[in-house]
């Protein structure tokens, strides 16, 4: 089927992606997982796959888990001109060859026997939830099809491997290639001088639990990100990421008191209403959205500046979802901000850290361990550098702790001793002496350098200064 006349041009990376899944499928794999970064056009690329599988009269089932991922899809297939029907409630039931459906909905049993064995290829977006019970339905009723599953970080908290559903894996660029490209935004992360005291915060099904999590982070915690949001970036659209929907009502209500315009969003609040907050952000009102698990996957919402992260996480998917969120481009943006409160970039890394992604479990004692080297965080503007940083990316501030300054002067010294005594080698012993003169640490070198005992440095300076006593030479 050709595109629609507004569908947008691939890029490079995008076109070498649907080459190379295309390619898995040849060599005999069923069901490919293409992993790509959040930000890197994942809709659009495997809306170009189905666009090509249906115009070769193929039937093309995409699986969702959330109302507004509908929206986003189906705008990407009318850009590609590629007819469509919506399995999800308020909306009649169509025979297009192309279906987008909510699991919730087609997980339904009257919904399943409707559509089983119906398709051809199965798309499954944010596919890391795929092993659970309503996904693995929808999924079993199509056992013939062809599954490509799309995510940006394909981990499950519970270390269970997607190679459960997948035989083949397609990564696309990483990170720190589409920054460098331009197609994502740079980033400079802040974060406080005191990570949250989470010791007392038991884990439930691999991360914290929510309810000793909103003790830690309320309060002072709430009052600083506003701070810090006041500080850096005044105005700026920007999404806090919290734990429940009590602590996200509760950051909102502090940012309007501080005479920020802010809205609170979690999963109950309406279709209609989600929609024109996150349509308003660009435009300033609101400037901040608090949210409770509902930005973090899969939703592109336009223009955000800034990540404020009040959700500390042990998952690496979630804390790549939810900074993701910051980093597409957008035009007068120069960079993103994430300002981390959660202590989730020192958990973690860095966005554009590498990361070895794989279909296989991952044992609980990989998950935990740390994913990075302490990071240096500058104390003169709060911004979070990488482990090896002598200088802050921000401010320029000096990072090196007092024993690495000390053992750079003690290699620069021996640097340019070294230099010298290159020089002293070339000199009579008569000129030697004339450039030691009196000085000690310079008759140690020339010492050095003829092969002397030490007790001949003292010798010197008692003849060049019978005033010196002993000790000189200790």
């Amino acid at each position: 089927m050709p595109a629609g006349a507004g569908a947008p041009v691939l890029r490079d990376y995008q076109t070498d992606v649907v080459a190379r899944v295309r390619a898995a499928y040849q060599a005999g794999s069923r069901r490919v997982l293409l992993v790509s970064p959040t930000g890197s056009g994942k809709t659009v690329t495997f809306s170009h796959i189905l666009a090509s599988a249906a115009g070769r009269g193929k039937r093309v089932l995409i699986v969702v888990h959330r109302v507004e991922l509908l929206d986003q899809i189906g705008t990407a297939l009318d850009l590609a001109g590629v007819p469509y029907g919506v399995i999800a409630p308020g909306h009649p039931e169509t025979d297009e060859p192309v279906q987008i459906a909510s699991v919730a909905t087609l997980a339904r049993k009257c919904r399943l026997e409707r559509w089983r064995d119906k398709f051809d290829l199965v798309v499954v977006d944010e596919c890391q939830h795929a092993i659970a019970g309503s996904w693995a339905a929808v999924l079993a009723s199509q056992p013939t099809a062809h599954v490509l599953g799309v995510t940006a970080t394909p981990e499950r908290l519970d270390g269970r491997g997607l190679r459960e559903i997948f035989d083949a894996m397609v990564e696309g660029p990483t990170t720190a290639a589409l920054i460098a490209a331009g197609w994502l935004s740079n980033f400079t992360i802040y974060a406080p001088a005191v990570a949250p005291d989470l010791s007392r915060a038991r884990i439930r099904a691999g991360d914290y639990a929510t309810e000793d999590l909103r003790a830690a982070m309320d309060g002072i915690v709430i009052g600083a990100a506003v701070e810090e949001y006041l500080r850096l970036c005044p105005g700026a659209p920007a999404v806090a990421f919290c734990v429940d929907i009590a602590h996200s009502e509760a950051v909102a209500v502090r940012f309007r008191e501080a005479g920020v315009r802010a809205a609170h969003l979690d999963g109950e609040t309406s279709a209609a209403d989600r929609r024109a907050a996150i349509a308003g952000l660009g435009k300033g009102d609101p400037q901040v959205i608090a949210n409770c698990g509902l930005i973090s996957e899969g939703l592109d919402v336009p223009s955000i500046v800034a990540a404020i992260l009040i959700r500390p996480t042990k998952s690496l998917g979630l804390y790549l979802q939810m900074v993701g969120r910051a980093l597409r481009p957008a035009p007068g943006k120069d960079r993103a901000l994430i300002l981390d409160f959660a202590g989730n970039v020192a958990r973690h890394g860095f966005p554009d850290d590498p990361r070895a992604w794989s279909l296989d479990a991952k044992p609980r004692r990989q998950r935990d361990q740390a994913a990075t080297a302490p990071l240096r965080r500058c104390a003169e503007c709060g911004a979070m550098n990488r482990p090896n940083a002598r200088a802050c990316v921000e401010c320029g501030a000096d990072l090196r702790t007092p024993k690495e300054r000390a053992e750079i002067a003690i290699r620069l010294r021996r640097a340019e001793e070294f230099e010298v005594e290159g020089r002293l080698r070339g000199m009579s012993y008569w000129a030697r002496i004339r450039w030691a003169g009196a000085d000690e640490e310079r008759l140690r070198l020339v010492a050095r350098v003829s092969g002397y005992k030490l007790g001949w440095v003292w010798h010197q300076l008692r003849e060049q200064s019978p005033a010196i006593v002993g000790g000189v030479c200790g």
